[in-house]
């Protein structure tokens, strides 16, 4: 009785510290100073774009120094989360939106 009621609890207490949460891409683009479609090739499938090979590094540089090293792997899993049908946990989220 105790481990059911136990299991129970921890689903409803995971289930709350769940987030539906959306990476937009021109919001992020407005934010670094960098276009939609090079925020794109960051977060999205790199052989869509066929500068990848000559921009990517920079693009990636640039993005990095405007919203730091820890925010940028925070919205990565965020939107690589969002992209596959995810949630996110809140604390991400919390992160990604707010780099701290």
């Amino acid at each position: 009785m105790k481990a059911s009621m136990l299991a129970l609890a921890l689903a409803l207490f995971g289930t709350t510290a769940m987030a539906e949460t959306t990476i937009n891409l021109d919001v992020l683009a407005a934010e670094s100073g960098l276009s939609v479609r090079q925020v794109g090739m960051l977060f999205g499938a790199h052989g869509a774009y066929p500068e990848f090979k000559a921009s990517y590094v920079q693009v990636k540089r640039k993005f990095t120094q405007s919203v730091g090293q820890q925010r940028y792997e925070a919205l990565l899993a965020a939107y690589k989360a969002q992209q596959e049908g995810r949630k996110v946990a809140a604390a991400v989220a919390r992160q990604a939106a707010s780099g701290s």
